[in-house]
């Protein structure tokens, strides 16, 4: 057995589908490219995938996650060209690859979100911490930014740029400031790589 991790985007009108909504349209895609899924055992048996924490209704998303395992090894190039081919428009796998077998699942990886916010005088960056003591929701996160600058932030303006399992990986990616909200505090700080 072998594990699929597979990196997608989620715009346009395809941000309007919920998470549960995103999940079946993923699966069916799955069935459909014709890859030799592992499915669980039982009455009605699916295809054995986890996905990362689940993006707020309207964002859309540049690097999303998910895990798939297949019984036997695959042409991972092959595989996206598959499953692109049976996502609707607003869906699009940029990567497939092997993963580790020492790698964790998804849900234990995946700690912070970092989102794109246009609109407050440039972007902005906002780090949002997914669960534990300090995990922030996003609405919330926006009213702070809101006050901050002063405008409105529309949930449209918002776009989810990766996960990572610790703060300092952002800063792998970004170069520049970086808006961390403390949801236990409810205050937003900025922080920048070191």
């Amino acid at each position: 057995m072998t594990r699929l991790l597979i990196k997608y985007s989620k715009d346009g009108d395809a941000a309007l589908l919920s998470h549960r909504e995103t999940m079946r349209i993923l699966e069916r895609a799955l069935r459909r490219s014709d890859l030799p899924l592992v499915f669980s055992a039982g009455f009605n048996p699916r295809p054995r995938m986890s996905f990362t924490p689940a993006l707020p209704l309207g964002v859309a998303a540049d690097a999303e996650y998910m895990e798939v395992s297949v019984e036997t090894q695959v042409d991972t190039s092959e595989a996206r060209e598959r499953i692109n081919g049976a996502l609707p428009e607003g869906l699009k796998v940029s990567k497939v690859q092997v993963m580790a077998s020492n790698m964790p699942k998804l849900s234990k990886w995946t700690r912070y979100g970092l989102y794109r916010i246009t609109g407050l005088d440039g972007d902005k960056l906002l780090l949002l911490q997914l669960g534990g003591d300090k995990q922030g929701r996003l609405r919330d996160a926006l009213e702070n930014m809101s006050e901050r600058w002063g405008r409105t932030v529309h949930i449209k303006a918002v776009t989810r740029m990766g996960l990572y399992a610790s703060r300092y990986e952002v800063f792998e990616d970004v170069g520049g400031p970086v808006y961390e909200y403390d949801g236990e505090n409810q205050k937003l700080e900025e922080i920048e790589g070191e």
